[in-house]
């Protein structure tokens, strides 16, 4: 009997005794919920095509820049004249609360108009800016076209963008433009130049030779649709001409522990990965309009929001800024299907009072992507805007993996993977997994007698970690960050579950459930997430340890009930060991304010203070341990004076418990 007739015949079998069995039918629920074979069967064959893809472009073709998929989209019959992206912001002088959707504007542009688009800006860049082969080029852009164009033409010229978080200034900015060896700066003039002009004469103090070029969107765009302005495509030859896979697609920045932020590298495998594999678990394909109004400095909004949309040939639907007033209003009016998320994003959304928008637009997305949806907000945002599927991952800058999780039966909910059994088995050999922490710190990695680490049992909390595909190169899988050896070796573990492998540690707490699931526990280390961003405590640290009346201070995350994530706690020791008058200390707090709203962006901003003694360590370190997880309003005992961030006052005033409550109730924004 061949293989095929007797797959047929156990099909038969199954649907009859599906039919005929209440019994079959119960188990095979059961089962499925389980083992998920549903989730496997659609997996296997997509993916295995993929897989083969990947190797013909990596033996073979070894063309990695996806620009050539871009364009190919763009100049083929079928795809040509299909809305690539839209792109909806408020007219000047506008307000959709008394304007109602005339408040809009939309620009659309299909397929073959921004690949066009892309060719006329490639020429300004290469002649007139003098972009070439190789360079780094910095943007500091908030969300808009011409972002987007900006990036693809870059990889048409064979460039590599570094994309800046629009909030730095300062220190965090200058250092992230030098470590970079960025070879020109691409500033908004429409809504960045003010803030970055605090900054500019710092940047070229320490870059004398930086190029800084201001483009103006409004007269930009403009030339670059008219049909008769010059196009430039670069050569192939010239393109392709020592990439590799690992190489540096483009660069995104993440917080970092010593202080400044870090350039991850973001290869052409790993764009690879999300235009191609992470489509698949999350079912993005041509009919999808996707909505983000997310950042696109993030990886979220440009990784795996932007190169999905484009390579599964859908449409990007993009939004000037997070909006939750006229968040519906945006994703109807753009006809968006598919929406993307952080998850203090949703709980704005379900915190916020019913409108009409959402009852026109009720069902009509099919999924809810993004990362971080607590597990309380996860059911009510499905239930209350008929959100046929959630799909939430966890990535980070630097990771050369994500995890999918596609939650829509109820199996996964608050979860960040839910494959099936086999995906399951050959992801936790082949991509992550978790190890097993000690048991009296959450912050190292158990190793047995042995000296190998361990899986944790189910429901046991452990560090995820990436694995490293070939040990003795470990930047052909994990390129780590730019001009920082040491940042990322430091991330690099060895010998872990045999002799000579070794894995990428993720700095985060995991835990899996009796039948896989994964759910993200919390952060490790000298880091914390707040409004959707990674919050280096160090950097925090040196911009207070630059006040000339503090001698020590310590930086943590402090959990606020019903609020996403960690907000930033200060505990300070003065030179005078906090002997200060109460009235010294409000001139030290009005000082600590100044600075914190001059130098550090919005999210970075600790919330909370309170004066204590900071012991150091026989090694002369300062210990952290009895910081973290402060308690609120007034310390575990009741007894400690803490001050709270007063964001439209901008001061740090005492909080009490009245006013702590209206910090839950989000009376008060922190």
């Amino acid at each position: 009997m061949g293989l095929i007739t007797a797959v047929t015949l156990f099909a038969i079998a199954v649907i009859i005794g599906h039919r005929a069995l209440p019994g079959v039918k119960s188990w095979w629920a059961d089962f499925n919920y389980r083992y998920r074979v549903t989730n496997d069967l659609q997996l296997v064959i997509p993916m295995g095509l993929q897989a083969l893809r990947h190797v013909y472009q990596t033996l073979i073709s070894h063309r990695f820049n996806q620009f050539y998929d871009i364009e190919k989209t763009c100049l083929s019959s079928k795809y040509g004249n299909k809305i690539a992206l839209n792109y909806i912001q408020l007219k000047q002088g506008k307000k959709y609360q008394v304007d109602g959707d005339d408040a809009f504007r939309i620009d659309r542009y299909t397929y073959h108009q921004m690949y066009d688009i892309v060719l006329r800006l490639s020429f300004i860049l290469k002649n007139e800016y003098g972009v070439k082969k190789g360079d780094t080029v910095t943007i500091y852009f908030m969300n808009k076209p011409l972002f987007i164009f900006i990036w693809l033409a870059l990889w048409n010229l064979g460039a590599i963008p570094a994309f800046l978080n629009y909030n730095l200034k300062h220190n965090p900015l200058v250092h992230s433009v030098k470590l970079v060896n960025s070879a020109c700066l691409l500033v908004d003039s429409n809504d960045c130049e003010e803030q970055f002009m605090e900054t500019r004469d710092e940047i070229l103090a320490a870059i004398p030779d930086l190029k800084i070029f201001y483009l103006n969107d409004q007269v930009l765009v403009p030339k670059l649709e008219d049909n008769s302005s010059p196009k430039y495509r670069e050569q192939d030859s010239v393109r392709d001409s020592g990439v590799k896979a690992h190489h540096p697609a483009l660069l995104v920045y993440t917080s970092g522990t010593t202080g400044m932020p870090k350039s991850a590298v973001n290869s052409w495998r790993k764009l690879f990965f999300a235009a191609y594999l992470f489509t698949v678990p999350m079912q993005i394909t041509e009919k999808c309009n996707i909505f983000t109004a997310m950042p696109l400095y993030h990886g979220t909004a440009s990784i795996l929001g932007v190169v999905p949309a484009f390579e599964s040939r859908g449409t990007l639907s993009l939004g000037h800024k997070f909006s939750v007033s006229s968040y519906w209003a945006q994703v109807r009016l753009t006809h968006s299907n598919t929406i993307q998320y952080v998850g203090e994003v949703c709980r704005y959304l379900v915190d916020a009072p019913k409108s009409e928008d959402e009852r026109r637009w009720y069902g009509k997305v099919d999924l809810a992507y993004g990362n971080g949806l607590r597990m309380d907000i996860w059911t009510k945002l499905k239930k209350r805007f008929g959100i046929k599927a959630v799909g939430e991952f966890y990535a980070s800058s630097e990771s050369p993996f994500a995890t999918t999780c596609r939650e829509v039966n109820g199996n996964g909910v608050g979860a960040i993977r839910n494959n099936g059994y086999l995906a399951d088995r050959f992801l936790t050999k082949a991509m992550y997994t978790l190890v097993r922490m000690q048991k009296d710190d959450d912050n190292m990695i158990y190793r047995n007698a042995q000296g190998l680490c361990e899986e944790p049992a189910a429901n046991e909390k452990g560090e995820m970690i990436t694995k490293i595909l070939n040990p003795r190169r470990i930047e052909t899988t994990f390129p780590g960050y730019v001009n920082n050896n040491e940042a990322t070796y430091s991330k690099v573990i060895r010998n872990v579950f045999h002799k000579g492998d070794a894995w990428v540690r993720s700095d985060d707490l995991m835990k899996r459930d009796e039948i896989g699931n994964v759910y993200f526990v919390d952060r490790l280390g000298d880091t914390y997430r707040w409004k959707s961003e990674n919050v280096s405590t160090t950097e925090v640290e040196n911009e207070i340890l630059a006040l000339d009346d503090i001698e020590y201070c310590v930086v943590v995350g402090c959990k606020v009930k019903d609020h996403e994530g960690r907000c930033g706690y200060i505990v300070l020791q003065t030179k005078r060991d906090n002997q200060e008058t109460e009235e010294e200390k409000k001139e030290l707090l009005d000082k600590l304010a100044d600075r914190v709203f001059q130098h550090l962006p919005h999210f970075a901003r600790p919330c909370f203070v309170r004066f204590d003694q900071i012991e150091m360590t026989s090694s002369h370190k300062i210990s952290k341990k009895r910081f973290r997880n402060p308690v609120l309003p007034a310390g575990p005992n009741g007894n400690q004076e803490i001050y709270y961030l007063d964001t439209k006052g901008k001061q740090y005033k005492p909080l009490n418990a009245e006013l702590f409550e209206q910090i839950i109730k989000q009376e008060i924004r922190i």
